[in-house]
C-alpha cells in the first residue's frame, strides 16, 4: 500500500514539475508573478557521424561554424593507423555529415592492385590517390584529378553517391564505379 503511495505522489509531482511548476522558475504556491517561458528545443547545432581512424567513433553534436579538425578532435583525435591527407581538414561541417578518417593503406593492401594485377577490394574515395583512381576502368587522368580536387573542395565523401556531383560523371558512370569504391 505503501508503495503505491509512494508511485502515485512521484506521478503527480513529475507531472508538476513537467507543467513549470518549479519555486526555481516562479511557479509554485509562492506569491512571485513571474511567469514561466517555455521554448522550444533548437537543433542549431549540427548533428555529424565521425567514423573510421578516430580513438572514439560516433555521432557528436557540434557547435556552428565548425571545421573537420574539429570534428576529428571531438571523437578522441585521430588513431596512429590514420591518413589526413585525404581529408579537407578545413572545411566546414554540416549537419547530418559524415566524417570518414581513412587508415593508412600499404602497398600490399586492399585498394591496390597486386603483382597479377587483380584487385583487392573497393578504393577509399576518402584517400585514394590520382594513380589509384586511374587503376578504375573509365577513370582517366583528368577525371582522376577531379575526383581529388573536389574531395579536397569539399572535406571529403560521405557517400559513393557524391561521386556524381564530380562533373565528368554521370548516372552510368557511378553504376559502373559504384562496386569499386568506398567512401
Amino acid at each position: 500500500m505503501y508503495a503505491l503511495v509512494a508511485v502515485v505522489l512521484a506521478v503527480v509531482a513529475f507531472r508538476w514539475a513537467a507543467e513549470g511548476h518549479d519555486e526555481s522558475t516562479g511557479g509554485g504556491t509562492g506569491t512571485s508573478t513571474a511567469s514561466v517561458v517555455r521554448r522550444p528545443v533548437t537543433t542549431s547545432m549540427p548533428v555529424v557521424h565521425v567514423a573510421g581512424e578516430v580513438r572514439n567513433p560516433g555521432v557528436y553534436r557540434i557547435g556552428g561554424n565548425s571545421r573537420v579538425i574539429q570534428a576529428i578532435r571531438l571523437a578522441g583525435g585521430p588513431t596512429g593507423r590514420a591518413n589526413l591527407q585525404g581529408l579537407n581538414l578545413a572545411a566546414p561541417v554540416a549537419d547530418g555529415q559524415q566524417i570518414l578518417v581513412p587508415a593508412r593503406v600499404s602497398a600490399a593492401a586492399g585498394g591496390t592492385a597486386s603483382a597479377s594485377g587483380a584487385r583487392r577490394g573497393p578504393i577509399s574515395l576518402s584517400s585514394a590517390t590520382a594513380a589509384d583512381l586511374e587503376a578504375l576502368d573509365g577513370v582517366g587522368p583528368a577525371l582522376a584529378a577531379r575526383i581529388v580536387e573536389w574531395r579536397q573542395a569539399h572535406g571529403g565523401f560521405s557517400s559513393v553517391d557524391q561521386v556524381d556531383d564530380v562533373p565528368g560523371i554521370g548516372p552510368a558512370r557511378l553504376e559502373a564505379l559504384r562496386p569499386h569504391l568506398t567512401p
